[in-house]
């Protein structure tokens, strides 16, 4: 059953408001003993009531004497009062949203996409051809014998060259960080175009650390893409994910840059 306690009123208030109506008005002593509230607790109850404009008190009367206000009018100024602390309570929660959202939106997730690899090394040379075609100023990359190896791009050794040769003509600066672990699975021929390109093109270096555990590479600092490994096949990868979120680009570009510093200069 529905009460004043529902718009806001305590129980006492509810007891006094409503002992009112019945009486039509009376004393604080007469209102306590019809409501059943403790003498002393009276004067606080008719006092927050007579604030609201609930009850009001008659004038020139002795002993003080109290009277109910209408009680639809009494129901609509409760009804605004809920109505005003709602208000101040959205706009509290949507204040908290605001600042959680400043919080926590920087840990939302990274906006990115998986492509499933085909199993030939031409699909694996022509996927990264493209992304290579996307590069306006950078280019780095890591290579490992553990997470992939080059996928067996080097069985298209001459044609992959051939390509970063047209890219490096561009005057694209093209970083390789690779494991020597994986220098010592290349085929001799694919040493020898490294070396050549290195020789002949002074944008492109080579160097090797024994701290890259993962194959990616990064385009002009606002694109990753990082290459999945297959467990069950070293030569091999599942696909690739490609991450579009240059905060998050730029993260993985400044740890790249601090093992690149640190790497040694690739010994042709």
């Amino acid at each position: 059953m529905a009460s004043l306690c529902d718009l806001g009123l305590s129980s006492y208030e509810e007891r006094v408001y409503t002992a009112l109506l019945e009486l039509r008005n009376g004393t604080a002593e007469e209102i306590a003993d019809q409501s059943d509230v403790p003498m002393g607790r009276i004067y606080d109850v008719l006092n927050s009531l007579e604030s609201r404009k609930l009850v009001r008190r008659e004038p020139n009367s002795r002993p003080r004497e109290y009277s109910p206000v209408d009680p639809e009018l009494v129901v609509s100024r409760l009804l605004e009062e809920q109505k005003q602390e709602l208000e101040v309570k959205q706009a509290q929660l949507e204040s908290t949203a605001t600042d959680l959202l400043a919080q926590i939106g920087q840990k939302a997730p990274i906006d990115g996409r998986f492509w499933i690899a085909d199993e030939d090394a031409r699909s694996l040379f022509d996927g990264l051809a493209n992304r290579a075609n996307r590069v306006t100023d950078e280019w780095a990359m890591t290579w490992t014998a553990s997470a992939g190896g080059l996928f067996g791009l080097e069985e298209t050794s001459d044609e992959i060259w051939s390509y970063f040769g047209d890219i490096l003509e561009k005057e694209i600066q093209f970083k390789i960080l690779m494991t020597p672990q994986l220098v010592d699975t290349l085929p001799s021929e694919f040493v020898d175009d490294i070396s050549t390109s290195v020789d002949k093109y002074p944008n492109f270096e080579v160097r090797v650390s024994e701290r890259v555990y993962n194959s990616l590479d990064i385009i002009d600092q606002t694109n990753l893409a990082v290459y999945v490994a297959d467990p069950f096949d070293p030569r091999s990868i599942l696909g690739i994910t490609q991450i579009d979120d240059p905060e998050f680009t730029k993260l993985v570009k400044s740890s790249f840059i601090e093992y690149w510093n640190e790497a040694d200069q690739f010994n042709f």
